[in-house]
């Protein structure tokens, strides 16, 4: 069991030897080639059947696969599409499901996506060429031989902690997009009529499913990349929630025991509007929830922060 003391309570040593205890980790990761050439077979898979039934005119990866070391049996391949509709993309994505059952695909269609996210999938798309299998042997000497026994200077330490930090500021941009809708829609609530309020509940109880979701996404990365344990078993969203107010050996509790509580509140009605769909009485706790959005994802902010800067000070 790791113990939940709150970061603030935390010596300086005790951080020192956390830091110590991650970079000593991090510098000796192994990478799993057998799992990263499945990986880009199934990649190649998928982009066969872009480019050969959807008319595709360029697919590329970007995301973990694209970063080599961050690549785990637990990562989605992300998947970037060009020359396709709205409504092509949606058929592709049907039409793939069921193409690499090792794999979830997580297809996006790029001329569609905007701002920081677009800038990401820009700067870490490689090209699947047609025809091609396996990995790329034109791919970048530091792509095909990044260092998988301890290196100098601390590099490998300072390559993971960057883009994690980066990982974790992306997602943060989109949580607050999503944010700023709820704040618009709980305005339309205080003015609409009686027979139009369901609608808006409705939709920022979906609104505030994302919200939680993708701070899922950012505990589980830390988690995968820092913990190296994802919890598993029917309450694995609940024990990660809990995990990320742990101390653990590599690093201080990510979250504070007073944010543990209200996030868990969020996930209990994230868990309410995904199982029990006709309830409306659920519907309307939505502008409860919703209220507090913004305080307490700046709550979650700023002890985002706090591990960034635990994670930059070596």
């Amino acid at each position: 069991m790791h113990s939940t003391i709150p970061t603030r309570e935390i010596s300086p040593s005790e951080l020192a030897e956390c830091r110590e205890n991650l970079k000593r980790q991090w510098e000796n990761r192994r990478i799993d080639k057998e799992l990263l050439q499945r990986a880009w077979e199934a990649a190649h898979s998928v982009a066969t059947v872009l480019y050969q039934d959807f008319g595709a005119t360029k697919v590329a990866i970007f995301g973990s696969l694209a970063e080599y070391g961050w690549f785990r049996k637990e990562s989605d391949i992300d998947i970037a599409v060009w020359g396709l509709t709205d409504a092509q993309c949606r058929d592709a994505r049907c039409g793939i499901a069921d193409s690499c059952p090792e794999f979830k695909i997580d297809l996006i269609n790029f001329e569609e996506s905007t701002g920081l996210f677009r800038e990401r999938v820009q700067s870490q798309a490689i090209v699947l060429k047609k025809g091609a299998k396996g990995i790329d042997s034109q791919l970048s000497h530091e792509y095909l031989h990044t260092p998988t026994m301890p290196a100098r200077n601390g590099s490998i330490y300072e390559m993971n902690r960057s883009k994690l930090i980066q990982h974790i500021a992306d997602e943060r941009v989109k949580i607050e997009r999503v944010i700023g809708s709820i704040t618009e829609l709980l305005e339309e609530i205080e003015v609409a009529v009686p027979r139009h309020r369901k609608f808006f509940e409705e939709l920022t109880a979906k609104k505030l499913v994302e919200v939680y979701n993708g701070i899922e996404r950012i505990f589980g990365r830390i988690a995968r990349e820092v913990d190296m344990h994802i919890p598993s078993g029917s309450r694995w969203h609940n024990d990660l929630l809990e995990q990320m107010a742990e101390l653990r050996p590599e690093r201080p509790p990510v979250i504070s025991q007073q944010t543990l509580l209200k996030l868990k509140d969020l996930l209990d009605f994230r868990h309410k509007i995904n199982n029990i769909y006709s309830d409306e009485l659920i519907y309307k706790k939505a502008e409860e929830h919703a209220n507090p959005i913004s305080e307490l994802f700046a709550t979650v902010s700023k002890e985002l922060d706090t591990f960034a800067a635990f994670l930059s000070e070596i």
